[in-house]
């Protein structure tokens, strides 16, 4: 790969792997970087909670990074943009998309009984469906609020529970029939967890990490209770005494493995903020599904309580007026994190203090965009002129594409290229120079090329004249 195509690359997933090492695609300018560390610190003295971390990543691939406060207070350590923060149920986005993957694959269906892939279990009704457990609309009991569930996961700490049999052993009756109302269930994704396993054959957090955070360079995210994990980590401060006073709870918490693994599908990752806004923006702005799954994820229904709508894993809502998606989390940490359509714009935001929930942060989300909006008002971006245009259709393609290039002047040097998301060439062709004037040119791509996302580039003289994502169907 030329060096053009690997800075391409760079700035397309925001990462690669070079020498061991994540290389950062742009930086960000320092007046916008000032302003947001600024905003972020007023938002943390505002709040008055033990830190904030945050993280955001723009259309350009840049991210900013800053954190506020402390992990431990005698002697101070003030947290830094390494700590890892636990992110709760935005595990869910995680899971929604490793099963929307599958269903991308033809592997599962979002319709299918959840009994085509699971033996039967008591008080499961055998017709709901996989698009119901994620849309929190199967009606079933949340196991979490068994009031057996916390005395049980602290008789034997260091014990490691399966999905199955936090199911098995706390499940109840069910609240509703299936598809009649919503309610968050977290019962739903340990079932989903279970699918994936059925499906593939590998337990739920290796799908995760092939597929997408060994991928995408995500090296922070991961599931200690089932996987090899290093800090530094926020320590977590939660009343574990009953006097009313948040206390130093990390030595406590993160060894509780009972409580960490029985969560798992639904909530059980720690991850920086910057990882997990990178994650948040290739899943939404479709680098990694087809657009007929993004948009069914994306579809949402009334969720009574929430303050927002819900699709497939997915919250959608409004700030200052735009629509965004994404998801909180909240388990003893909170953190929000959100996608901006119109901007292609991802903010996530952490805290690591058990008395501020994951809704208390949208105000910290809306400050930082309200900066970044204030800040892109002070810009003037001028035209950009080019001598080549390039035009690709369709995307989504089967196994044909049509060029539309239309040169200022003749170009006789013009290569075609399909990368995956790890940077590697898949396909490439060179093609007939270009005479003045616009022509189209039609191009067969292999019928053995795997459905998924791509990257397309077009080089003239080995410089890059045309890129874009490109998704196989």
């Amino acid at each position: 790969m030329t060096t053009n195509i690997k800075q391409l690359f760079i700035s397309t997933l925001g990462l690669i792997i070079l020498g061991g090492g994540a290389v950062k695609a742009q930086e960000v300018p320092e007046v916008l970087a000032n302003k947001l560390s600024a905003t972020l610190d007023s938002m943390w003295l505002l709040i008055d909670n033990k830190s904030l971390s945050a993280a955001m990543q723009f259309n350009d691939n840049a991210v900013w990074e800053d954190a506020a406060g402390y992990s431990i207070l005698t002697p101070e350590v003030e947290v830094t943009t390494a700590h890892k923060y636990e992110i709760g149920s935005i595990t869910k986005t995680l899971t929604g998309a490793c099963v929307l993957q599958l269903v991308d694959e033809g592997i599962l269906h979002l319709d299918d009984s959840v009994f085509t892939w699971l033996d039967p279990i008591p008080f499961v009704d055998s017709t709901i469906t996989i698009r119901q457990l994620l849309q929190h609309k199967s009606g079933l009991y949340e196991v979490l609020s068994n009031a057996d569930l916390q005395p049980t996961l602290l008789l034997d700490q260091d014990s490691i529970w399966q999905a199955k049999d936090v199911i098995n052993t706390f499940i109840q009756a069910p609240y509703d029939e299936p598809g009649s109302t919503w309610s968050y269930c977290n019962t739903g994704y340990f079932m989903l967890g279970m699918i994936i396993e059925a499906a593939t054959g590998n337990p739920f957090y290796e799908e995760i990490r092939n597929r997408f955070l060994d991928p995408l360079a995500l090296s922070s995210i991961g599931i200690p209770s089932f996987e090899t994990y290093t800090g530094p980590i926020a320590h977590v401060w939660l009343d574990i005494t009953g006097d009313g006073v948040t206390d130093d709870a990390h030595f406590f918490y993160y060894n509780w493995l009972s409580l960490n693994s029985a969560v798992a599908a639904a909530g059980g990752y720690y991850a920086t903020p910057e990882d997990i806004t990178r994650w948040m923006r290739s899943y939404l702005r479709g680098d990694l599904h087809s657009p007929a799954i993004l948009t069914e994820a994306e579809t949402t229904v009334t969720a009574p309580g929430l303050p927002g709508t819900y699709g497939l894993g997915l919250i959608a809502k409004t700030f200052l007026g735009y629509q965004v998606y994404g998801h909180g989390g909240d388990l003893a940490y909170s953190a929000n994190s959100w996608y901006f359509p119109e901007f292609d714009l991802s903010i996530t935001v952490m805290n690591n203090d058990a008395e501020i929930i994951s809704w208390d942060l949208e105000p910290v989300t809306i400050a930082l965009f309200q900066t970044y909006l204030d800040y892109q008002a002070t810009l003037s971006i001028p035209q950009q002129t080019t001598s080549i245009a390039v035009e690709i259709s369709p995307n989504p393609f089967v196994n044909q594409l049509n060029l539309t290039v239309n040169a200022m002047a003749p170009i006789a040097d013009i290569q075609f290229t399909i990368f995956n998301l790890m940077g590697q060439s898949v396909f490439s062709q060179q093609l007939a120079a270009i005479e003045p004037g616009e022509q189209q040119i039609q191009i067969s791509v292999p019928d053995q090329l795997p459905i998924g996302a791509y990257m397309i580039v077009v080089e003239s003289n080995q410089q890059v004249i045309y890129s874009d994502k490109l998704i196989k169907q």
